[in-house]
């Protein structure tokens, strides 16, 4: 099981608090070496033995205790640690947690909880905090990774009285009710979490209290209660008539039970609270979803002149104006955004504003526009200009693509080659895009050699051994398919794709049908509501004779995703059945979708059914 803390492995033994009483323990004290006064070189070396240690642990109340670090004490610390660093986080935090169980020091459990979540282990992890807590009772960051950790494992039993106790003691209200309600985010049953949460407000100091609508409102919107998280939301309001964090609640969850007052009630409040930004974007971006376009742009003018100094205003605009097709206002407006931002890009040092990010968001923009004006040039220009270090190459491999579509098939692979990938994820998405724009020119040979290339820079990457196997059953060599797929299924054994391509390749070519069934099945475990998997269902039933079962696969498929392919499957299998006439309809269906698709061809061919 995977948690969700995140896990560092930091150097902290220099930390760690000891009356040391270090003997020289890594190899014994020479008492004398070469010839000194009184001796001769033919004096035997004497060598002192070495100081018994001992290891002493007094325990002080209150505080940290005080312990001999002997060899081995700090051999079973430094082991624990090299055993975490190699990846082995069970054997690591199963040392250090009985070294805090011996010790005494808060320090270690708190080491063998991270070791252990760095494993998933969180029966392992709540053991450690259990002993974190005993060690220092009075600790609130203690006591919350316990419930924290009790929650996530869903031993919820008196959770709710620790809760409303932490929340009792805490000084301020709203901090203790925003522990509590993170404690309780991580457990699976979010409707029990409502109901824990619920009894720990209602029996707290802090029960009416906007803090607790709110986290209240939040839970049950979690717990999918969109009643409930609307009439929290509605008190917290109540409470708190100008909070325009209750507003915001009052909008979002209202959206789900009444669209149409929830906007109301959003309008009025931003009327009343013109100052309510944060509301107001809200509206607008509703707004822009519904295509009330005007509207919402009506919300933005009035903003804006309320605050003529917010620009980043000028970027919603833009982006409203974009999604109504105005495309020539939303350029304006991009204009304008540019000029402020490059402003300030300029007067400030290097890291100190916003600016390249900002710049990067409208430049891409930007390129999107005049891409769609078909001003394609202009659109790898603007992406030239994008310099923020982490959407640089992004925009690199945008400019490729505008290239490839415009036939400079090698400008376009010289772009992403020349770029400066930050990350192996930018790395995987320079060697994919290229592939990509290698074989839709057609070019499979290159596509091959590209991917081939990046399997042996980077080794166990699924989405690039994906890819080449699919070339790969492009160009017939199936072996070589068949070997990239077993090798990713055996990466990542859920991943339904990789399944129902090794298993539909073995169904196409009417090999080992029993093998490519039960692949096929697997990957529909894992996606059954895939058109493509449902696809492959359909035509291994049909290779193995069970025709009307493939029928019903592949209408369920084609339903899903009328395409070429599974028109022409779909033909197959009505033709075996004695459907002719249905058999021709869907494959002409499939050539007005796709008039060049081969095996719609084949089949049509094959059948003998002109197109």
């Amino acid at each position: 099981m995977k948690s969700s803390f995140k896990f560092r492995i930091t150097p902290w033994l220099a930390t760690l608090p000891v009356a040391v009483s270090i003997s020289l323990f890594v190899s014994p004290v020479w008492a004398q070496v070469g010839q000194t006064k009184g001796t001769s070189q033919n004096t035997p070396l004497q060598i002192q033995p070495r100081v018994a240690e001992s290891e002493e642990i007094h325990l002080r109340f209150g505080q940290l205790p005080e312990v001999t670090l002997t060899s081995s004490l700090l051999f079973r610390i430094l082991a624990a640690e090299i055993a975490a660093q190699r990846g082995s986080f069970l054997s690591a935090g199963k040392t250090m947690l009985e070294l805090a169980r011996e010790v005494g020091d808060y320090r270690l459990a708190r080491r063998a909880l991270e070791f252990y979540l760095g494993g998933g282990n969180l029966p392992g992890a709540l053991d450690s905090a259990r002993v974190w807590l005993r060690i220092t009772p009075d600790d609130p960051e203690a006591a919350s990774t316990e419930m924290a950790l009790a929650a996530a494992s869903g031993q919820t039993s008196g959770l709710a009285t620790a809760l409303r106790k932490q929340i009792d003691a805490t000084a301020d209200k709203n901090v203790g009710i925003a522990q509590a309600a993170h404690i309780l985010s991580r457990m699976p049953d979010k409707r029990n979490a409502l109901s824990i949460l619920s009894t720990a407000i209602a029996e707290s100091t802090a029960r009416n209290t906007l803090a607790a609508h709110l986290a209240l409102a939040d839970m049950a919107s979690a717990a999918a209660d969109r009643e409930r998280a609307l009439e929290e939301a509605r008190k917290a309001l109540a409470v708190a008539p100008r909070s325009e964090d209750a507003a915001m609640r009052v909008f979002e969850y209202g959206l789900g039970v009444d669209p149409a007052a929830a906007l109301r009630d959003a309008s009025a409040f931003a009327a009343a609270q013109p100052q309510a930004r944060r509301l107001r974007l809200m509206m607008v971006s509703h707004l822009t979803d519904l295509r009330q376009y005007d509207t919402a742009m009506n919300e933005l003018q009035s903003m804006a002149k309320r605050s003529p100094e917010d620009f980043d205003l000028l970027f919603v605009q833009a982006q409203v104006a974009y999604r109504a097709k105005k495309l020539d206002q939303a350029r304006g407006f991009l204009e304008q955004f540019v000029i402020v931002q490059t402003q300030r890009e300029r007067g400030s040092a290097p890291g100190a504003t916003d600016a390249p990010s900002a710049l990067a968001e409208a430049y891409q923009l930007y390129a999107q526009i005049a891409d769609e004006q078909g001003k394609l040039d202009e659109a790898v220009s603007l992406l030239a200009k994008i310099e923020d270090p982490s959407a640089r190459y992004s925009a690199r491999i945008k400019q490729a693509m505008i290239r490839a579509r415009q036939k400079r098939v090698d400008e376009a692979i010289a772009l992403i080659d020349s770029g400066s990938p930050q990350s192996d994820d930018e790395r995987i998405l320079g060697f994919s895009a290229g592939a990509q724009i290698l074989r839709d020119a057609d070019r499979i040979g290159d596509a091959i050699k590209r991917l081939n290339a990046a399997n042996k820079e980077l080794p166990d990457t699924i989405e690039i051994k994906y890819e080449l196997a699919m070339l790969y059953e492009r160009e017939n060599k199936m072996r070589d398919t068949e070997k990239l797929l077993r090798e990713v299924i055996a990466l990542d054994p859920g991943h339904a794709h990789a399944h129902n391509a090794l298993g539909y390749s073995l169904a196409d070519r009417n090999q080992r049908l029993p093998e490519a069934l039960e692949l096929i099945t697997r990957a529909l475990s894992l996606a059954p509501k895939d058109p493509f998997i449902l696809d492959s269902m359909g035509w291994v039933k049909f290779r193995m004779g069970d025709n009307q079962q493939a029928l019903e696969y592949l209408e369920q498929a084609y339903a899903k995703r009328p395409e070429a392919d599974i028109a022409a499957h779909l033909a197959e299998v009505l033709w075996r059945l004695g459907r002719r006439d249905e058999a021709q309809k869907y494959l002409k269906e499939g050539a007005q979708r796709d008039p060049k698709n081969p095996t719609l061809i084949d089949t049509a061919k094959r059948l003998g059914v002109r197109l």
